[in-house]
């Protein structure tokens, strides 16, 4: 991600978060890391306020997820494909599942 993204995904952390600036940057380098390549285009989508194009990786999106949630808890549904991506299949289902309750 280039500075200029980089600084975009802070601020739209620290609005949609209620974080300050230091914490969203933390954040921001914390979800850049542990980021699978796949999902990259959604977090620059999610970063400029796009809408997120459907990535699927196994069964699920994240603009499938957050319509499951029925929110917009984009870092908690970023988690949850992280552990699809690395093969945790199991673990992100109940994820998904236990937060439509």
């Amino acid at each position: 991600m280039k500075t200029r993204d980089v600084r975009g995904m802070t601020e739209r952390i620290r609005l949609e978060y209620g974080l300050t600036q230091e914490a969203a940057q933390d954040k921001t380098m914390q979800t850049l890391e542990g980021c699978p390549v796949e999902l990259a285009q959604n977090v620059e989508e999610w970063a400029k306020g796009q809408k997120l194009t459907d990535i699927y990786i196994g069964k699920y999106s994240l603009p499938m997820i957050l319509a499951i949630w029925n929110n917009r808890d984009f870092l908690k549904a970023l988690e949850v494909m992280t552990e699809l991506a690395k093969g945790n299949t199991e673990i992100a289902e109940l994820r998904i599942w236990n937060m439509r309750r």
